[in-house]
Order: structure tokens, then sequence, then C-alpha cells
């Protein structure tokens, strides 16, 4: 089982005199807001890391906005099994199966005016299903 530390609007989340912890699926849940949070390239040790969801903002919608946010988000989500796959064959032992994202059951993608409001259902290695509000373009 792996752990990542607690983030909270961007900082560390204290817990008493110590660094709050996350682990099973609220680290599944942490971990996609996070790599959908990265600029897509921006971390040079994790090039695949991130997403181009950025580029949204400010920009006018159109009416295939919502299908390339999708895409986006999929291709992200992609991207971390991918990375998952990769260490669960390296070290197995490391990985729960409450962290492991198994599938990406729905991506709904509502646009209204200039926001843009995503939401993923995704099923984890125990078969439980999570919902996740992944971003707000504005």
């Amino acid at each position: 089982m792996s752990y990542s530390l607690k983030v909270a609007d961007g900082d560390l989340v204290a817990q008493g005199n110590q660094l709050a912890l996350v682990f099973g699926v609220d680290k599944l849940n942490q971990d996609i807001s996070l790599w959908l949070l990265e600029r897509y390239g921006g971390d040079r040790f994790h090039v695949s890391m991130g997403s181009i969801l950025e580029d949204f903002v400010g920009a006018i919608s159109t009416p295939s906005t919502r299908s390339e946010v999708q895409a986006e988000v999929f291709r992200v989500l992609q991207n971390y099994q991918a990375v998952q796959l990769r260490r669960l064959k390296e070290a197995p032992q490391l990985l729960s199966s409450s962290e492991l994202l198994v599938s990406v059951d729905d991506i709904a993608t509502t646009v209204s005016y200039d926001t843009v409001s995503v939401m993923c259902r995704l099923r984890n290695g125990s078969d439980t299903s999570t919902t996740i509000k992944v971003a707000q373009i504005v």
C-alpha cells in the first residue's frame, strides 16, 4: 500500500504536529486531481503527467469544447493508469487494490457560458465507485 501527503488548496495539510496522509481511494482521488491540475510537460521528471485543461481558460466556448475537454480528461486518466500498471508490474506489493484505477465509467462535462465543469465516475480495484469533480474551467 502506498500513501501520499494530503494536499488541500495547493498546500500540505497538517494533522496535529504531523503532516496528514492519504491512502486508498482518497489517494486515487487526490492523485487524479493533481494530474489534471498540473500543466502537461511541466514536470521534467514525469513528462507524461499533467493536462492541457489550462488552455481552455479564457477561451471562447464552441460546440466542440465539451468533447475536447472530455477527451483531454480521458487522455490524462489513461496516462495515470499506464503509470500505475508499470508500478504494479515492478512492485505489486506497493499498491493496494483501493488505489488502483480500474475503469473510467463516465466523464460528464457541462458547458455553461464561460464555465466548464467535469465530473468523473471511476471504479477502483476494490470495485468501489467514486465520483470526482476534476475540473472547473472558467
